[in-house]
């Protein structure tokens, strides 16, 4: 006889009665060896559970042994909880191998010939996941008293943690999550950079550059994202063991433990609101990688079009203008001329920097915005409460959505939920940053603006401005700028007076995901807003 023979070993120790890879491996060796049996090859899942249906090494087992012309005329298992503890994956699985003509053979259980066989192979099989069931009951209950006791219940420890033993108790050993203050300072720093709009790429070479890796591993992409996600670092986390059904619970039966925090929870939700607006489903790539400016902010000005402004190029790629994408794609007649991506780009910064950041003309912009007379006051205290009433709504809507995906009833792939939970995460964060704005406001009451802290304040954005980090540079334009209008007479540049105000107030401004609902606008006016635009070359 030629026979495959399968190896599996569970994540739990399956009521006690654990046998090792090794130990599997010696006692089938041992039966093919005295019944003359030839073993072809091997298959070993180790750390999987018997009750998943699809496994890698068994499907790929079973593929090859129904295979025609057969290559084995057995598969050989140690014990038959080892193939499966599942009924319907026994059954289904067993058939198939039957039809293919490929007996199925425990070593260490004799349930003898033909179809009395099977139906001893079938007992077995419900008993097998009957014990199955029981064990993860009891793993399940051990589990979540042990989340509730604030420990530790396994897996990979998050950046910036390790274990240390909490308590002893007989054979048991309880652990909890310990601050590695090297790691934690270099997670303070990642979430300083991103909150400052700094680009993934950037962080990570930066860090590679610097020596620094992540536990022996150079930083990348996945394992930023990783690090960016991880809602440990605000100084709490949810268990979301199984209940004793098995289905994941809902978000109010999820338990929270406790670990030492290393960022505000604020900082967290600002840099996942800025990563869910970055998100491929609802930005474009090329828009959220900063390799074109004003894409998605450059609009058409002639009246009645207000269509977006895509990018051509000429001269085999040397040349790239702004252009009116209807004219593009209808072939539109639209007088708005082509302007050359450089030249849009750089009047955008010059109107900032010059037009916008110019401290007198920030003085006059700002002027209101710490007047806190009787009627000023009641109008923040009323802004104050309707961004409270935001940001409650938008983490209700995060809830029902998370609730979504647990009960199965939705997809996080998808592009619809994606859409959603980037929205509602950046208007939560928006209306947090507008709260901690008013408070301060409100709780500081009446002070002057005074022309050294605007000048501080037009420096250091105009230092953003600047950087070589492209994505760092189109945050803040986005930031500040949210419509770039063209025609063929001038260029109107707009944006929300509400980040002005945020970044005054707060003292170190920062990328908004999104704009929110209730920004007030810097008015274009003819002699600071405004660049002519007489011909395609200028």
């Amino acid at each position: 006889m030629r026979a495959f023979i399968y190896l599996r070993l569970s994540v739990d120790e399956e009521a006690g009665r654990a046998q090792s890879i090794d130990a599997q491996r010696y006692e089938i060796e041992r039966y093919a060896e005295a019944n003359d049996i030839t073993i072809i090859e091997q298959f070993i899942d180790s750390g999987v559970s018997g009750q998943k249906a699809s496994r890698p090494q068994f499907d790929i087992m079973m593929r090859l042994a129904c295979a025609k012309p057969a290559q084995v005329d057995a598969v050989l298992v140690y014990r038959l909880d080892r193939f499966a503890r599942n009924q319907r994956v026994f059954h289904n699985s067993f058939a198939d191998l039957h039809a293919a003509g490929v007996e199925l053979i425990s070593t260490s259980e004799h349930f003898g010939h033909g179809r009395l066989a099977r139906t001893g192979m079938s007992y077995s099989a419900i008993q097998a996941e009957g014990q199955a069931i029981a064990a993860s009951i009891h793993t399940s209950k051990n589990r979540r008293a042990n989340a509730r006791g604030g420990n530790w219940n396994g897996g990979p420890i998050p950046y910036g943690y390790d274990t240390f033993e909490a308590e002893t108790n007989g054979s048991k050993t309880r652990r909890q999550l310990g601050m590695v203050e090297s790691e934690a300072n270099l997670v303070r720093e990642i979430f300083d950079w991103a909150e400052a709009g700094r680009g993934g790429r950037w962080i990570c070479k930066t860090l590679n550059d610097r020596g620094v890796s992540m536990r022996g591993r150079r930083w990348s992409n996945s394992n930023l994202a990783g690090v960016l996600a991880r809602e440990h670092y605000t100084g709490i986390y949810y268990d979301r063991t199984m209940d004793d059904e098995g289905r994941p619970p809902k978000p109010e039966d999820w338990i929270a433990v406790p670990c030492p925090q290393i960022i505000s929870e604020a900082q967290f939700q600002r840099v996942g609101a800025l990563r869910a607006s970055r998100n491929p489903r609802k930005t474009a790539p090329h828009v959220a990688a900063a390799t074109t400016l004003l894409v998605g902010i450059a609009r058409c000005g002639n009246p009645g079009c207000d269509c977006a402004m895509t990018i051509r190029t000429g001269k085999g790629g040397r040349y790239s203008y702004y252009t009116c994408a209807n004219k593009v794609n209808r072939s539109a007649q639209c007088p708005t001329p082509s302007v050359p991506r450089d030249k849009l780009d750089a009047i955008a910064l010059e109107t900032l920097e010059e037009r916008i950041l110019e401290p007198a003309r920030l003085q006059a912009l700002l002027a209101d915005v710490l007047d806190m007379s009787d009627e000023q006051r009641a109008k923040r205290e009323k802004e104050c409460a309707a961004a409270k009433a935001e940001h409650t709504r938008c983490g209700t809507a995060i809830t029902r959505l998370l609730q979504l995906i647990e009960q199965g009833l939705m997809d996080a792939r998808d592009p619809a939920f994606a859409e959603r939970l980037a929205e509602n995460k950046a208007a939560q964060a928006a209306a947090m940053t507008r709260i901690k704005t008013l408070e301060a406001q409100l709780t500081k009451g009446r002070r002057k603006i005074t022309p050294l802290a605007i000048a501080k304040f037009g420096k250091l954005i105009s230092e953003k401005l600047r950087d070589d980090d492209r994505t760092l540079k189109s945050a803040y334009v986005r930031m500040f700028v949210s419509k770039v209008s063209v025609s063929n007479q001038r260029i109107v540049i707009t944006g929300p007076r509400t980040a002005l105000e945020n970044g005054l107030a707060d003292g170190n401004p920062r990328p908004n995901a999104m704009v929110p609902s209730f920004d007030r606008e810097w008015c274009p006016e003819e002699d600071s807003n405004l660049h002519a635009v007489t011909s395609a070359s200028t």
